[in-house]
């Protein structure tokens, strides 16, 4: 049988308004794949409007799924906030987005900085006009011994295979930023596992399927598109290549029998470092 009925992955945007009518860069996107049927790339000019079609698909195809987002589902372990379910829910009880995407994910970042350090940062970047004693335009310095700047996995990627372009978790705003798709993407998906007809269904991976031990239901994992090449898709928009790139990788994955592993814990990480990811940091899925 094949680990996954349904593969969807997702581009994330934290942008605060809606999208261009016309398919543009820096929404949402999605591909899909079920059963030998592709999607095209998908467009949506809001975050909800995506949500609402994964929510769709996910009812539609009644088995095992998989749904990856490009935002990190965790943070550098000892930093209190957490990671997958336990994460989500912390932020979505602070954390507004409406159906046009307007959101207040400075004021939380600011006031997580307060719980966290009194005083500006981990989290950082912002417009001038969001900027306070706890939350600065500019990156201030990262004074904090209980929690490193980096994610273990990112660590991996920046040291031993120099992916010098992922970006910190704490970055909020401006080029290559992830941490605002981080606060706006966990609560999305906090709504996601509370939905009555899905909410048995749904776990965070790694945090709650042991790896590549329990892998039924609807798995959520975090993805990184730059992974995988999207050179030979022709779409002329970035963002929909990837999906369709990502998409199609794990289905190569499952087609060969080797999905399972690529949710397995990479057999060099010790076991402190591991059980921080599992129970804290994350991983991206498809890192060995």
């Amino acid at each position: 049988m094949a680990l996954f009925d349904l593969v969807i992955m997702v581009d994330w945007s934290a942008a605060a308004s809606p999208g261009p009518a016309k398919p543009s860069a820096d929404r949402c996107w999605l591909a899909w794949g079920a059963k030998g049927n592709l999607s095209t790339a998908e467009y949506f000019r809001t975050r909800s409007a995506c949500m609402e079609r994964i929510h769709e698909l996910l009812v539609d195809f009644d088995g095992s799924a998989c749904v990856g987002f490009d935002f990190p589902f965790g943070y550098p372990a000892g930093s209190g906030l957490g990671g997958g379910r336990a994460a989500a829910a912390y932020i979505a009880r602070n954390l507004t987005s409406d159906t046009s995407d307007k959101n207040n994910r400075f004021e939380v970042a600011a006031n997580f900085n307060e719980t966290i350090s009194s005083g500006a940062g981990p989290f950082w970047g912002c417009p001038a006009s969001a900027a306070s004693e706890y939350l600065t335009v500019k990156k201030p310095d990262f004074n904090h011994d209980e929690f490193t700047e980096w994610r273990i996995v990112e660590k991996f990627l920046r040291d031993e295979r120099r992916e010098n372009s992922i970006s910190t978790v704490w970055k909020l705003y401006t080029t290559g930023s992830v941490g605002s798709q981080s606060l706006t993407g966990l609560k999305e998906l906090n709504d996601l596992a509370r939905q009555p007809d899905l909410a048995h269904r749904i776990r965070f991976w790694p945090f709650e399927t042991n790896w590549e031990v329990d892998l039924d239901g609807i798995i959520l994992t975090e993805i990184w598109p730059s992974l995988n090449s999207h050179t030979s898709y022709d779409h002329p928009i970035k963002d929909a290549r990837q999906v369709l790139a990502c998409r199609d990788w794990l289905l190569d994955k499952i087609a060969s029998g080797e999905a399972r592993e690529a949710f397995a814990a990479p057999h060099w990480l010790a076991l402190p470092d591991e059980r921080k990811c599992r129970m804290e940091e994350g991983w991206i899925l498809g890192v060995r």
